[in-house]
């Protein structure tokens, strides 16, 4: 049987085990991106961003062209 402060300390213990897989969970996503073409999620700085889009992540090469041919056809030749 568990006295009173090994039950406290389990308690403490599940708390600090409980804000850090919060806290981890939300810096993980800040750090990761899915891109807008394929959905492969990859590290936020090998993205690149579409400069026309707003909050628009791609894949560099056949993904940011596919994005740009169709959304932005006057632009796509810069990207191929």
């Amino acid at each position: 049987m568990m006295n009173q402060e090994e039950l406290h300390k389990l308690q403490e213990e599940q708390e600090v085990m409980d804000t850090w897989r919060k806290v981890s969970r939300h810096v993980v996503a800040d750090l990761l991106e899915g891109c807008s073409v394929c959905n492969t999620i990859r590290e936020r700085n090998l993205m690149l961003r579409c400069p026309w889009c707003e909050d628009v992540y791609l894949c560099p090469g056949e993904c940011m062209h596919q994005h740009n041919l169709h959304m932005h056809p006057t632009v796509s030749f810069w990207s191929h």
